[in-house]
């Protein structure tokens, strides 16, 4: 038990009338003994209605609640949390209803203020966003319920401690999964370019139809159903792609709401989920201060599979070293596959980066996705006013050309490239990675 407002603002008025009967005794000697008698009157009726409401207060019995929790919980994206609370006592409550929230979270909708008669049972909830991905921990519920004549609030703790995960913001790929893989890639806006010949990998026979050319007839097929038979062909399946995922420092750069690495991650889970849908395999293995692995996996499980490895990584402040990353994927990557270098270059990673592309292009694909800092595009938009504008422009000018330079001698290497805001990061994967497929160099 502990004393409401509204029994500290009354005893904050009874010390103030005192001084205010204290003084009468200087201005008013008259009547300063009737308004004496009065105070004390008024003080004894406060501290007689304390006790009584103190003694029938405390007896708060019957109250039980709990929290439901939603199946999953999206960095960013605010979620509902349900809260159930049933009164089996015999007076009517008056409540105010918070939660233990994780420091993952945040909320700007509690405290709740309940009111809960007599063997009432209520539902009603909040809405929290989740700001850090990883493990959460939910506390329980704190309940101050007031007493009769609200001087006084019991506090009650209801419900057990729950725990819950923070995933990076998949939510598009929950909402891709009942679309085809083009009406996927035009929800996401990327645009198919007409593909050249057939695909690789023989599909299924079926009957010839208008446009299909000589080399797709089957000619024996045709003379045993005594009419025109073709081949179908589809893009070549069962091949691995692995990220390889920088953890270092300059992914903590921010970008809006969410970091380069937060931006990355949800990149990295939509070009894996449509490389799946593709029936490919999609691994992970992480560099610069984190050196998590998961390999190649594939089939309906395997987005799963990737979503609870990558949900509790971070970014840290280690350098990062692109010659020792290349040197840890070659010795456990012997298959040729598709290496995606997911990182924020800078134009003094010039040496590192060329050599490790280099090394890794003697035996896999190479594709290096840049993030671009939107930072910089705003520095280079604003009017040059002054002699400190004109220094920060022409250092962003001169950081941007350098960048430019880097990414010029990656490409004369036939490195692929996608550079590209954070934000639009995964348009960009995945629409060069159809390219890469429809192209048949995959």
């Amino acid at each position: 038990m502990r004393p409401s407002p509204l029994l500290i603002r009354l005893l904050l008025i009874a010390c103030a009338s005192a001084l205010a009967v204290s003084a009468t005794r200087i201005w008013w000697p008259q009547i300063a003994g009737n308004l004496t008698s009065i105070w004390w009157l008024g003080l004894g009726v406060l501290l007689l209605a304390a006790l009584l409401d103190f003694a029938t207060g405390r007896q708060c019995r019957g109250l039980n609640g709990h929290r439901s929790l939603p199946g999953n919980l999206a960095l960013g994206v605010g979620q509902s949390i349900g809260v159930r609370l049933h009164n089996d006592g015999p007076r009517a409550l008056s409540m105010l209803v918070t939660d233990q929230l994780p420091g993952e979270l945040r909320s700007a909708h509690l405290p709740l203020t309940i009111q809960l008669g007599p063997q009432q049972e209520i539902d009603t909830g909040y809405s929290a966003t989740p700001v850090r991905r990883g493990f959460a921990r939910f506390g329980r519920l704190e309940v101050l319920v007031s007493s009769p004549w609200k001087l006084w609030q019991c506090k009650q703790l209801l419900g057990e401690a729950q725990d819950a995960k923070v995933y990076p913001n998949f939510l598009g790929i929950s909402s891709l999964q009942a679309l085809s893989t083009e009406q996927t890639l035009r929800f996401l806006g990327v645009h198919q370019r007409q593909r050249r010949g057939e695909g690789l990998d023989f599909r299924q026979l079926r009957e010839y139809r208008r446009g299909d050319s000589q080399r797709q007839v089957d000619w024996r097929a045709s003379a045993r159903m005594q009419k025109l038979i073709s081949r179908e062909y589809q893009d070549e399946r069962d091949q691995e792609i692995i990220f390889l995922l920088d953890c270092g420092r300059r992914m903590r750069a921010r970008d809006g709401d969410l970091s380069h690495f937060d931006h990355a991650l949800n990149a990295l889970l939509l070009s894996a989920y449509v490389a799946i849908r593709q029936g490919d395999a999609v691994g992970l293995q992480c560099f610069a201060g984190n050196y998590s692995r998961l390999p190649p996996v594939k089939g309906e499980g395997g987005i799963n599979l990737l979503l609870n490895h990558v949900y509790d990584l971070h970014s840290g402040t280690a350098h990062s070293d692109y010659t020792a990353a290349a040197e840890q994927l070659l010795a456990r990557q012997q298959r040729r596959a598709l290496v995606i270098l997911l990182t924020n270059v800078r134009d003094e990673d010039s040496e590192d980066l060329t050599a490790a592309v280099q090394q890794l292009s003697r035996q896999h694909l190479v594709m290096v996705a840049c993030l671009r800092e939107r930072a910089l595009d705003n520095l280079l938009e604003k009017p040059v006013t002054d002699f400190d504008s004109a220094l920060m422009n022409g250092a962003g000018r001169d950081f941007v050309q350098r960048r430019a330079r880097l990414l010029q001698q990656l490409r004369a290497r036939n490195t692929i490239l996608a550079d590209a805001l954070p934000s639009q990061m995964h348009m960009s994967l995945v629409e060069t990675y159809w390219q890469l497929k429809r192209s048949g160099r995959l």
